[in-house]
């Protein structure tokens, strides 16, 4: 997803603000979005220009020339933000080349990016937010008015374009609104958190806790009221017969789009039966809203809880700063001789440093120190050994020697045949262990020259040809292997 998102977009927009003259290319883009705005599309170059003088006019003590506006102006063109066409009735010849003869047209996706600069600079001058309680409202009154829309609508009947086309608009708008009482509450939560990171006077935090006590508890109450009666309406849009007239409505815009393909769009046209069951998580029990709201009640009272604290550690010093001062009043008003020795004391004491967590003094005696337990060499460290191994009667035997005493047993079993000679490609297997034997025998009589295989008198030879063995449903390729007792001929 990401990735679409970055390949379907002009990369240029980022050069728009990165370079020298940002000001300048913004300033010719967003005078062209006016000319849009006044249903001129395709401005002349030097209406244009003369648009562009007068909010440019001098920077610094450079005047802003035609060629300097030509440059930039072909500079926009090159990163596809305006695309530019000539216009005909102007052309006095085919060696006719002035600039003024050119249209140019604002790119969609400058026109979008300047609509994004209008709004986040009014947000900057400005804060503007609307409160979720009037959208919670108006969700209700869209979600009526689409109802009312859908039992008058009468299916398999023609001419009801208008019905049809003013119920899809109500169903886009209650998604649209949805969506905004989610950034609404968003932002509410965010504001909310950003009081964690303040400091604040005593006056301004008690202001602060007046305002969110109030605030939050009503809003919560007004929010929660206006959800129960959205809930209702959400179940009835739900209904088998509201969703056929909805598909209706859907497929009556469909027909009616297809007439006027390039200036009819419809973007909610694939996912638009969706959204009432997407409303309804969102604004059911324990959905997306009631989520929010918890967010911003448990938030509420964190910032409650802080800034009470807060308030409180400040009157708590402004009480001791008081008595510092009426006290320090009473000592200016003593006779010059007077000199209060134990109010200095306990004055300077807290700045001394008395932080040692041992209760004795010059007076109590610490306990003394209690003596180390030693050791007694008497005592034997216990030492855990091995079990001691079961005796056989037979000679002792190494596990190389058993291994090979195995190997011999099924050589003897399965590939010698009289005359105590065979081939390993002719011998008597039948199952799948037969083929980590096979391979066992091959590395003790190929390895090192087969001094392996000799220890039990036995030598192995390999030759050029090569044969296949195949049972137990698996099969082996191996070159042909031949056996017999060591000191005999094959």
């Amino acid at each position: 997803m990401a990735a679409e998102l970055i390949e379907r977009r002009n990369h240029n927009l980022g050069s728009l603000f990165t370079s020298e003259r940002a000001s300048f290319y913004v300033t010719i883009l967003y005078r062209m979005l006016l000319f849009k705005r006044d249903h001129e599309l395709e401005p002349l170059y030097e209406d244009i220009h003369q648009a562009v003088l007068q909010p440019l006019g001098l920077r610094g003590d450079v005047e802003y020339s035609a060629d300097r506006f030509r440059s930039d102006l072909d500079q926009l063109a090159n990163w596809n933000l305006v695309s530019s066409r000539i216009e005909k009735q102007r052309l006095r010849g085919y060696r006719d080349n002035r600039k003024r003869k050119f249209r140019f047209r604002l790119s969609d996706e400058a026109a979008s990016l300047l609509h994004w600069l209008e709004e986040k600079l009014q947000d900057d001058l400005e804060e503007r937010s609307n409160d979720a309680r009037d959208l919670l409202g108006e969700v209700r009154g869209t979600l009526a008015e689409l109802l009312r829309l859908l039992h008058g609508l009468r299916l398999k009947e023609e001419g009801q374009e208008d019905s049809a086309r003013r119920i899809i608009f109500q169903l886009g708008k209650a998604d649209d609104l949805s969506q905004a009482i989610t950034e609404g509450l968003i932002d509410l939560n965010g504001r909310l958190l950003a009081f964690l990171l303040r400091r604040y006077e005593a006056a301004e935090v008690r202001i602060i806790l007046n305002e969110l006590q109030n605030y939050v508890d009503v809003f919560l109450k007004q929010a929660f009221s206006l959800r129960q009666e959205i809930v209702p309406l959400l179940h009835r849009l739900q209904r088998n017969t509201m969703q056929e007239r909805l598909a209706f409505a859907f497929t009556v815009m469909k027909k009616e789009r297809l007439l006027a393909p390039h200036l009819l769009q419809v973007r909610r046209e694939s996912s638009g039966l969706a959204i009432p069951e997407r409303l309804n998580r969102f604004f059911a029990d324990h959905g997306g809203l009631d989520h929010l709201l918890q967010r911003i009640n448990e938030a509420s009272l964190q910032v409650w809880q802080k800034l009470r604290s807060h308030l409180q550690e400040l009157e708590r010093k402004n009480h001791r700063l008081e008595d510092l001062r009426n006290r320090i009043g009473e000592i200016a008003g003593l006779d010059e001789s007077v000199v209060p020795v134990h109010f200095f004391e306990k004055l300077f004491s807290c700045g001394q440093g008395y932080f040692d967590k041992n209760y004795w003094d010059n007076l109590e005696k610490a306990d003394p120190p209690q003596p180390t337990r030693r050791v007694s060499k008497k005592e034997k460290v216990l030492r855990a050994y091995l079990k001691p191994k079961k005796k056989t009667t037979g000679p002792i035997q190494s596990m190389d020697e058993a291994r090979l005493a195995d190997l011999e047993e099924w050589i003897t079993a399965k590939v010698l045949k009289p005359p105590a000679t065979g081939q390993v490609g002719k011998g008597d297997f039948s199952e799948f262990a037969d083929f980590p034997r096979i391979m066992e025998l091959a590395k003790a009589g190929i390895f090192d020259d087969g001094k392996r295989l000799a220890r039990i008198n036995l030598l192995l030879r390999a030759e050029e040809q090569s044969e296949e063995l195949s049972f137990a449903a698996c099969r082996l390729d191996l070159p042909t292997l031949s056996i017999e007792k060591a000191g005999e001929k094959k």
